[in-house]
């Protein structure tokens, strides 16, 4: 029987998470690495406030950070994953426990994501709406690719959408119209979308530097639904304004021969999506 990790996405953070994990070996260890990087970052992420973890800035440092506590913890558990896939932020820390990676390389790259994207969100207002009983297709008819945007193809009845602040009400009248329900996601701005160009490619640039590594455990990418290739960078930076294809990935991973799916971070997002199918 073949399994994955999945690595948990912004969103699912809270205050105090990892702290029942702190007397394993593999992440203390980690905590020493981090902790000579982003200390401001592990305080907030264990003391909060919660506020403050929320902003993007601290967000995705802190969710790379408990996403690798969980999996090595799950790891000393279960045994090595046969595949990986990260949500969103999540695909960083599934990189690095690939050894795409090292911890100290990935806590930076993670650092620079969340740099990029909290300077996007000052420039440009939007948020993230679910939408909820329509199927992809009905909702990508609705999203005029302007001001509306697939950005997450999270199930067969699940999808959520990049929208700007003035068409906001107007896309929630649209999807209750056809018959569907809508919910704002709490975030800081709309993401997986074309306005993230310029970062995506300050990302690219970025990346560059860094020794990357053919993943040693496969990692499914957002970008595709499939497995990663020799492109790290290029995947790796267009995922920041293309939309996460979770199901695809899922698709593809029980084709592969994946049978048990074991999230790893806080909360159970991706495993009630996985279950919803």
């Amino acid at each position: 029987m073949k399994k994955a990790f999945m690595f948990a996405g912004q969103g699912a953070q809270v205050v105090g998470m990892t702290k029942e994990l702190q007397e394993h070996k593999k992440v203390q260890e980690l905590f020493r690495v981090v902790n000579k990087i982003c200390p401001e970052v592990v305080k907030i992420m264990l003391d909060g406030p919660q506020e403050l973890l929320n902003q993007t800035l601290y967000t995705q440092p802190a969710m790379y950070i408990a996403d690798l506590a969980y999996a090595y913890v799950e790891q000393e558990k279960t045994g090595t994953p046969d595949a990986l896939l990260g949500f969103s932020v999540g695909e960083i820390p599934a990189l690095t426990f690939a050894d795409v990676c090292t911890v100290e390389d990935g806590i930076k790259i993670i650092l620079k994501r969340a740099e990029l994207m909290e300077e996007y969100t000052k420039r440009n207002e939007g948020c993230m709406i679910a939408v909820l009983g329509l199927s992809s297709a009905q909702v990508e008819n609705l999203c005029d690719g302007e001001n509306q945007q697939p950005a997450n193809y999270n199930g067969a009845k699940q999808t959520v959408v990049a929208c700007k602040k003035e068409a906001e009400s107007s896309f929630i009248d649209k999807v209750k119209g056809a018959g569907g329900r809508a919910m704002k996601l709490k975030v800081s701005g709309m993401f997986h979308c074309k306005e993230l160009l310029p970062e995506s490619n300050a990302f690219a640039t970025y990346l560059n530097q860094f020794a990357l590594q053919p993943p040693k455990i496969p990692v499914y990418a957002n970008l595709t639904g499939e497995q990663y290739g020799e492109n790290i960078v290029e995947t790796l930076s267009k995922q920041m304004l293309s939309a996460v294809r979770f199901t695809a990935s899922i698709a593809n991973m029980r084709q592969y021969g994946i049978t048990e799916f074991i999230e790893v971070g806080p909360g159970k997002v991706l495993t009630g999506l996985v279950a919803k199918g």
